[in-house]
């Protein structure tokens, strides 16, 4: 039996990249729901974030956090798992790195020689000023648990001695738009997509896997997705999907083009 699997990111795509709004995706979201096709929330934003987003969206569905580092798995789902998860509450944990404390505690001696702010040094409320999030939001940003942000402030030169220096330690720095990441070397979107894939194998051995996004840090799960969606930005060109000719990409913008894009697949799969 096929079934299908939906990886999608949030920000400028499921949700607006100027409102944040997910008023356009809800029909095509609800036919994911009807005919119980799961819809994977795969994004930098950490768990504190994501919990209030989820009861918005109504999302019952495992999520990943933090850039590929960690899988949630709502215990109710009951999902095949042949290997030892952390229990955290109502949720099964799978982390692919290290906590943020191993990655402060390993950087913590590092400012001397190169200049940087993490974080974890920062108050709320200069988040508030270098991100112009809301105070509640800058404060579940700042509840991470497997990366650790910085502003890097020092030459692109020092940024490769400094990658070097924590290749040693399988920890790797991600370059975003405003902040670069510390995180696992094995923390990764798609590495997570195609752990979690593997999951739903179990249950159904023909799995569709289905990925939309619409920036950099989404190449690699569009690469090695079944279906690669690239969702229209309305602040930057598409990204490029490196060997993937097949990649589709949305005519709409943000959640518009998301359900487009929903609506298409499941026509040609003949789902609707």
């Amino acid at each position: 039996m096929t079934s299908l699997l939906v990886f999608t990111d949030l920000d400028g795509t499921l949700l607006d990249h100027h409102t944040y709004r997910f008023d356009a995706a809800q029909s095509a979201l609800l036919s994911l729901k009807t005919f119980s096709i799961p819809c994977i929330i795969n994004t930098s934003k950490t768990f504190s974030e994501l919990i209030p987003l989820r009861k918005e969206l109504n999302h019952q569905d495992p999520f990943i956090v933090e850039n590929g580092s960690a899988v949630y798995i709502p215990k109710h789902l009951a999902l095949p798992i042949d290997e030892t998860l952390e229990d955290c509450g109502d949720y099964w944990l799978k982390s692919f790195g290290p906590k943020r404390a191993r990655l402060i505690q390993l950087t913590d001696g590092q400012q001397d020689n190169y200049t940087f702010k993490r974080f974890s040094n920062m108050t709320w409320q200069e988040l508030m000023a270098i991100t112009g999030l809301s105070e509640t939001n800058a404060k579940q940003a700042m509840q991470r648990e497997f990366t650790e942000p910085m502003v890097w402030t020092d030459s692109n030169l020092a940024l490769t001695a400094f990658r070097n220096h924590l290749d040693q330690f399988d920890v790797q720095i991600q370059k975003g738009g405003r902040f670069s990441h510390l995180m696992g070397k094995h923390c990764d979107k798609a590495n997570a997509m195609l752990w979690l894939k593997e999951v739903y194998a179990q249950q159904n051995e023909d799995v569709i896997t289905v990925a939309l996004g619409d920036g950099e840090n989404d190449v690699g799960m569009l690469s090695q997705a079944d279906i690669p969606v690239v969702i229209r930005s309305p602040v930057h060109a598409p990204p490029e999907i490196p060997n993937r000719s097949d990649a589709w990409l949305s005519d709409a913008y943000g959640p518009e083009g998301w359900a487009q894009s929903i609506n298409l697949i499941l026509n040609k799969q003949g789902i609707l």
